[in-house]
């Protein structure tokens, strides 16, 4: 959700009520189940966008470490409409990238278990990837190097789903181009799970995101349209339902949203299972 904060820290975090007020409607419009969430501060954040009243929250473990801080940060988590039952795991800490001395400065994925009536149940991650190494490397920088170790960490998480028994899906952002030719990540990741183990239900997906992008350079506010996909949904099949294999669209800002409140710089990305 770019910065959702309330710290008013951030450049991109300030927003009006009027702000708040064209997130919620966008919400109300898609009027998920189950949101995957990142980039929030914390509840009083959220809950100008989603109704507490209708959803409850289960954000990172990260945001108990930083819970007195004065600064914004960027907490993954699930927001998920009432009634539905949940078990509320710890988060799948490796894609942090811990070491021996530290927790690890990368978000972490947040993990719940969804329990459904006479079926299994489903194994939830949100996740916010490291950004900067949105296309195939020529020569992988430090960002890509990163970002193929939270690759092989998520392989390590799906391969033990599988082990268990478990269905799956992880949705978020991966900050990398996963649906253009030769990119990498997807690769890896099919190397080390198999392709017969999951499905990216945002292959086919078209983007063409409008949004306003902060120039620090200029101080300035620039309208872009994003047209490659970074944030995705990907699937265990036996997760999906049996008849087809749903495809994952964008929810599409108008240009008058866009040109007239601070939204965020990415679409939703919405998928029906």
């Amino acid at each position: 959700m770019e910065w959702l904060s309330d710290k008013n820290d951030i450049i991109q975090s300030k927003r009006t009520e009027d702000d708040y007020l064209m997130m919620q409607t966008v919400s109300s419009v898609i009027d998920a189940d189950l949101v995957a969430f990142q980039e929030v501060d914390g509840a009083a954040s959220l809950e100008k966008v989603l109704n507490p009243a209708d959803y409850e929250f289960y954000f990172s473990d990260r945001a108990k470490y930083f819970k007195k801080s004065r600064g914004s940060h960027q907490f993954t988590g699930w927001a998920v409409k009432k009634g539905i039952t949940v078990i509320d795991h710890k988060d799948y800490q490796p894609l942090g990238l811990p070491t021996f001395l530290s927790r690890g400065d990368l978000r972490y994925g947040a993990y719940i278990e969804v329990v459904r009536e006479n079926q299994p149940s489903l194994h939830l991650l949100s996740i916010h990837l490291k950004s900067g190494c949105f296309e195939t490397p020529v020569r992988r920088n430090n960002s890509c190097k990163k970002l193929a170790r939270q690759i092989e960490a998520l392989g390590i998480w799906i391969n033990a789903r599988l082990k268990l028994g478990q269905e799956f899906v992880i949705a978020g952002d991966f900050n990398h181009y996963m649906n253009e030719k030769n990119e990498w990540v997807w690769e890896q990741l099919v190397d080390e799970v198999g392709e017969e183990n999951m499905v990216k239900l945002t292959k086919y997906t078209d983007a063409k995101c409008k949004a306003r992008k902060y120039n620090y350079r200029t101080k300035r506010w620039e309208h872009v349209v994003y047209r490659k996909l970074i944030d995705h949904i990907i699937a265990s099949p036996g997760a999906l339902p049996e008849s087809s294999t749903p495809k994952a669209r964008q929810y599409q800002y108008s240009y008058h949203a866009v040109a007239t409140y601070r939204l965020s710089d990415h679409c939703p990305v919405i998928v029906d299972l």
